[in-house]
């Protein structure tokens, strides 16, 4: 008989942002019986997946959720696509077309925390996406056009395409082929 995979685990960090829910309050939770007590071999408290589930704002297939526990380690692949799932989810609620997740803490949140962890480590299409949610007034607080700006031009300095054709739509003279990208 095959053996089962162990049940997905995510930090207590990363449940608190993908459901709104402190820290503290996933830590009361798991002293009071009502999430199994987790941890790894760093010693690091875990939450089983299956916990967090019903508070996302999206529903996510094994694969993505596969995907979301190698996020929540520090991949920067791994973080720009969930971040990409959670900004494309944001940017649909925002627009009237997806409604709000009942009770979790929306798609923005986890959106904008997974896409900066990627983008600090240099992953382009992270930083485009995290333009296009400033673009729709989701980013952080502040910045607007200024944050739009600069992470389109971010994700263009580090070779993505798409941005590269922004940046060169908004420089004068671009169509002369004046705009060179720079990696």
């Amino acid at each position: 008989m095959p053996a089962h995979p162990p049940a997905p685990c995510i930090s207590l960090n990363t449940a608190a942002v993908l459901t709104g829910r402190s820290i503290r309050t996933w830590q009361r939770r798991i002293e009071e019986g009502l999430v199994p007590r987790l941890g790894d071999e760093r010693g690091r408290a875990l939450v089983a997946f299956e916990a967090v589930r019903p508070a996302l704002a999206l529903a996510l297939d094994e694969s993505e959720v596969d995907m979301l526990v190698r996020a929540d380690q520090g991949e920067a692949g791994p973080q720009a696509e969930v971040g990409a799932l959670f900004a494309l989810t944001a940017l649909r609620e925002a627009q009237g077309a997806a409604p709000a997740a009942p009770g979790g803490a929306g798609s923005v949140m986890p959106a904008l925390y997974f896409l900066t962890r990627s983008a600090e480590q240099g992953e382009a299409d992270a930083m485009h996406w995290l333009g296009l949610l400033h673009a729709a007034g989701l980013g952080d607080a502040g910045g607007g056009d200024a944050q739009t700006l600069m992470w389109v031009a971010k994700a263009a300095a580090h070779g993505h395409a798409i941005a590269a054709q922004q940046v060169a739509a908004l420089l004068p003279g671009a169509g002369d082929g004046k705009f060179e990208q720079q990696n």
